[in-house]
């Protein structure tokens, strides 16, 4: 296999890749529900075409500097290794999926750096 650009090399912050990929998902779903409660919130694309919501409009995008194959730059445990962007209630660490940014028209990201 030949990678192009940085090798990606994306680890479950939690240690379970079962539980850290639910919650991805339900990042997602989240997301959705958020920016298109009744069905005719925001979406990417024209009412006929194939539509994207905000939520569906950044796939594989984790951090900035994204492209297919790689996930970005995220932060990384220097203990476990596991990469992340987002830190939760008693030091959790998440990885979150990119939101379509309707102002920059880009992926957006939450990278969160942890406070001493």
């Amino acid at each position: 296999m030949t990678f192009y650009g940085p090798t990606p090399a994306l680890c479950a912050p939690n240690g379970d890749v079962g539980v850290d990929g639910t919650i991805i998902n339900i990042a997602s779903l989240l997301a959705g529900a958020v920016t298109n409660t009744y069905g005719n919130g925001y979406f990417l694309g024209s009412g006929d075409a194939g539509q994207l919501e905000a939520a569906s409009a950044c796939p594989g995008v984790y951090g900035k500097g994204a492209y297919p194959g790689y996930a970005g730059e995220v932060l990384v445990d220097g203990t476990a290794g596991a990469s992340y962007n987002a830190q939760g209630v008693n030091g959790r660490k998440y990885l979150l999926p990119a939101l379509f940014d309707p102002l920059t028209s880009q992926c957006s990201t939450l990278v969160c750096q942890p406070t001493i």
